[in-house]
């Protein structure tokens, strides 16, 4: 099961505009809800026989990754998260809103930019668990990134890694209707999208597909209301930038 939402208007709107969450400003280790720094040398031997997951969105955080992992407790929880860069592409809002009421996160082509991302290094045992939450509801696919450059702080860089890729396409920026939105709060060099904060992508939607709704409200009720919100996911696609990312291949949805 996905994890629970908050039972509180407030929580559910701090966690709505919140998206995509505080991340470190390098590498960690996350283990039981708590994260010390990953040191590239004397920690190189936690990445083995992990999979190596890029994390666009909200999985860089480690409140996400509680939310997500907090069932599992000791060496079992622990997960590595690197830092890195990749290059041109950039991390961009998905065309849907999710059940929490935040504009996710995924990728699109960008040539020429470099963003900054994290890389979740999960075992073959949390790997279900990540699929669970990612792919439970059917926003998103799973598959291979071939042929990239994603550097890795303190290590190497490395040509092939796994991501999470929304369905639905990318957010159309009104200004650029051919463009899609970058996330404000993911760092990128040489960014050609305009970027925006979450509550300011939010605050699209809602001119957009219900102008006559004050901002809380209109987060509020597509959380509580099933039906509404996919209607409003169904509003985005129509007019959705089709997502590009040369090189991935979908494994799974």
């Amino acid at each position: 099961m996905p994890w629970p939402l908050p039972s509180s208007d407030q929580a559910r709107l701090t966690l709505a505009k919140g998206y995509p969450y505080a991340a470190p400003a390098g590498s960690y280790l996350y283990r039981d809800g708590e994260t010390r720094a990953l040191d590239g040398g004397a920690d190189a031997g936690l990445l083995r026989d992990r999979v190596p997951v890029i994390a666009h969105g909200s999985n860089r955080a480690p409140e996400q990754l509680h939310r997500k992992f907090s069932h599992l407790a000791g060496a079992a929880s622990e997960i590595p998260v690197t830092r890195a860069v990749l290059a041109d592409h950039d991390v961009v809002y998905s065309a849907h809103m999710t059940r929490y009421g935040a504009v996710s996160a995924t990728l699109h082509t960008a040539p020429g930019t470099r963003v900054t991302v994290f890389v979740t290094w999960l075992s073959e045992a949390q790997l279900p668990r990540m699929h669970e939450t990612e792919l439970g509801l059917g926003n998103y696919g799973y598959g291979r990134m071939d042929d990239i450059a994603l550097a890795i702080e303190g290590g190497p860089e490395i040509s092939e890694a796994y991501a999470y890729l929304s369905v639905h396409g990318c957010l159309a920026d009104p200004e650029a209707a051919a463009l899609p939105v970058a996330l404000a709060a993911v760092p990128a060099e040489d960014r050609v999208h305009r970027s925006l904060d979450q509550e300011s992508a939010l605050a699209l939607l809602r001119d957009r597909h219900e102008p006559a709704a004050e901002l809380d409200g209109m987060i509020l009720s597509n959380i509580a209301d099933t039906d509404k919100r996919r209607r409003l996911i169904k509003a985005l696609q129509d007019t959705a930038v089709p997502w590009q990312v040369p090189g991935f291949e979908l494994l799974q949805r």
